[in-house]
């Protein structure tokens, strides 16, 4: 089953969002999920100055108010000591991850790095260690980095999310079908993959004009 994740690294929500889908991945081996990795960044081609917080980024994202955001972020841990770096260059490395296998990985590293261990991601070195430590040939890493490859890559995924109706992240996807806007808990995640599940074994034994959806191939 497929599971697409809409996401940014400059997202709590996102990075929250992560942490519970590898719970849900890692006690329910045989859902057999397939993640798909969408870039969506809330604020491209934003210069950051130093008085800008993740809360400003998150509360012009969701036109919050500032104690809105507050309580919207309240159950993420040391938000306030994470500082909003440019993250066009981890959502490209992310893209090369993809080619790899091992978007699961890298992602997970590139979010523990940001946000447990607040590494500056938008800083070359610090990216290219995240992607030897998955896999990723370093030397494919920096060059990718060095040059624009997969730049159209990201820009594409968050003109096919706004085309979709897309607006605000974190939005996951099951089977093209079930969709799942903002931080979820492991609970409705695991809910929402058995309905999917459900329809996916109801559109198997389905003919003709009485299939819930046709099945392409």
């Amino acid at each position: 089953m497929k599971l697409e994740f809409w996401l940014d690294y400059l997202s709590p929500l996102s990075y929250q969002t992560h942490k519970l889908m590898e719970i849900v991945i890692e006690q329910n081996p045989g859902f057999e999920l397939e993640v798909l990795y969408r870039s969506y960044e809330m604020m491209p081609g934003f210069r950051f100055d130093e008085s800008c917080t993740l809360y400003d980024v998150v509360a012009k994202h969701h036109v919050l108010t500032a104690d809105e955001t507050v309580d919207l972020l309240k159950g993420v841990e040391d938000v306030a000591h994470v500082r909003p770096v440019s993250v066009i260059d981890a959502h490209r490395l992310s893209h090369l991850a993809k080619q790899y296998n091992l978007a699961y990985a890298f992602n997970r590293q590139l979010f523990k790095a940001y946000y447990e261990e607040q590494k500056d991601i938008s800083n070359h070195h610090v990216l290219i260690d995240i992607a030897t430590v998955v896999g990723i040939d370093p030397a494919c890493a920096e060059w990718v980095l060095a040059s624009d490859q997969f730049r159209d890559a990201v820009s594409l995924n968050r003109e096919n999310a706004i085309i979709k109706g897309i607006h605000q992240i974190p939005h996951l996807r099951l089977d093209g079908k079930i969709r799942l806007n903002g931080l979820q808990s492991v609970e409705t995640l695991i809910s929402a993959i058995n309905r999917a599940r459900i329809q996916i074994k109801d559109d198997e034994h389905c003919k003709d004009e009485h299939c819930a959806r046709k099945k392409t191939h």
